[in-house]
């Protein structure tokens, strides 16, 4: 978070409610990374106060804000400009400050066309299919319609809402047909490889085995499914797309999507990839929430001792990322090293943790001195769980190791010079990589223990043992 001062601009949401956003993790998370002197706070607005608050935002000079349910369709009443794509969508989810009022923008749609796009998906001369007929499959037939999809079956349980947009969007007259249908009459699409979106909020957590649709024999048409949800991570949606052989995606890259592009509108800012990918995993950490303790650091920090004593005192498994990849490859990591090569290790160091990721629970992870390196194993890392720098004085890192002669870096006529020399250009990426540095200088386990166990029960609901 920025230093707050007179200089700060302020953005932010409107919507009811709102204590359960994700945004101030995008923006904040923005504003951090790219040192820009903004804040983004969620802000709860009744419906009758609505025109007010938009007035008043003007008045305390209020950068910009994003609006969510109820106001979408509403808060156009209270805009001096409203953007060509968001009128047809009639909705708004972005407001941009101008001279006089807020410009509206639909980013929702944007965020959704630079997903796919991501995920090689292109809707051009494609049979699309939408699920449901609320605001936001109205939205995505508008992306289909700029995109070029060739036609559009809107199924919706009650035909009239779909019938109502067909009609709407067809007038456009942008080269794609819409046509709406009853829901139970999906069995007229005779078209093979569809692409559809599920656009309804059914199978959305708690309700994880609800889908719209449930026919096996629909989904063996399908090549590719996008559901508008993303809380499970794999919808039942999902995955009846992957058990008929197609390919599943969820929303969470257009939750992120939407909000990088109102950010870029508010400030007339390009928001770099690589800080892009920062945020994901730091929104994928919040809807996603893993119980595992990672942690890292230079050889000899006590990643291994300290480790096993808190996989005891928390009864976790342990784990040791070197261990597991010399029982995957056959061979131990200095045979690795002096046969493939260090940058093949930390290849095969991605490839372990992106199998781990998904797959290990309750486990404390002790990694290799050289992991969080990459950039792609640190975000890995993260998204693993929480993540605890060791640290240690080169000294004592040399009088810890200085024996061990299964150290591939250390084979060198002068290890304290080279651990020095490591040290110097591996910290900064380790403080990167990590969410809490801990002194290890100390061979006292209750102490360092306890360290990392006070802060992991307060991010983990004090599930200390």
């Amino acid at each position: 978070m920025v230093d707050i001062n007179g200089k700060t601009r302020l953005i932010g949401l409107i919507g009811n409610p709102v204590e359960h956003t994700l945004s101030p993790v995008i923006h904040n998370g923005i504003s951090k990374g790219l040192g820009v002197n903004s804040v983004y706070v969620p802000f709860k607005v009744e419906s009758e106060g609505l025109a007010d608050a938009v007035k008043g935002a003007y008045e305390l000079n209020v950068l910009g804000m994003n609006v969510t349910v109820p106001h979408k369709n509403r808060v156009m009443e209270s805009l001096l400009e409203i953007d060509e794509a968001a009128k047809q969508i009639g909705a708004v989810n972005t407001l941009v400050r101008m001279d006089g009022g807020y410009k509206g923008y639909n980013t929702d749609m944007l965020g959704l066309s630079r997903q796919i796009k991501e995920d090689g998906i292109s809707l051009e001369g494609e049979t699309v299919v939408i699920l449901g007929a609320g605001g936001a499959a109205k939205a995505v037939v508008y992306m289909c319609l700029t995109e070029g999809a060739g036609k559009v079956y809107l199924l919706n349980r009650t035909f009239e809402k779909a019938e109502v947009i067909a009609k709407d969007m067809n007038t456009l007259q942008m080269g794609t047909v819409i046509v709406p249908m009853a829901l139970e009459d999906y069995r007229q699409i005779n078209e093979e490889r569809l692409i559809v979106f599920q656009a309804t909020s059914i199978g959305l957590a708690p309700h994880v085995e609800d889908v719209v649709l449930s026919d096996k024999e629909f989904y063996k048409k399908v090549k590719i499914g996008v559901d508008l949800i993303y809380n499970p991570a794999n919808t039942r949606f999902m995955q009846l797309v992957t058990e008929a052989g197609g390919k599943a995606y969820n929303a969470l890259k257009m939750l992120l999507y939407q909000g990088v592009i109102a950010y870029e509108l508010w400030h007339d800012i390009h928001v770099p990839q690589d800080i892009v990918n920062d945020i994901y995993v730091e929104l994928k950490r919040n809807v996603y929430p893993k119980d595992n303790i990672v942690l890292i650091g230079f050889m000899g920090s006590g990643k291994t001792t300290f480790g096993k004593a808190l996989a005891e005192k928390q009864n976790m498994n342990f784990l040791d990322t070197d261990a597991f990849i010399e029982e995957q490859a056959g061979k131990p990591i200095a045979k690795i090293f002096e046969e493939d090569g260090e940058d093949y290790f930390r290849k095969l160091e991605t490839e372990v943790l992106t199998r781990l990721r998904d797959t290990v629970t309750n486990t404390v992870f002790s990694t290799g001195g050289g992991m969080p390196l990459r950039t792609s194993n640190a975000r890995l890392l993260k998204e693993i769980g929480r993540v605890y720098y060791l640290t240690a004085a080169n000294q004592v890192i040399y009088e810890r190791v200085k024996e061990d002669s299964n150290r591939p870096l250390l084979q060198c006529e002068n290890p304290y010079e080279r651990i020095c020399m490591l040290m110097k250009e591996r910290a900064p990426l380790y403080e990167r990589a990590a969410d809490v540095l801990v002194d290890t200088n100390s061979t006292d386990i209750e102490e360092v223990c306890g360290k990392i166990m006070e802060d992991y029960g307060t991010q983990h609901g004090n599930r200390v043992k």
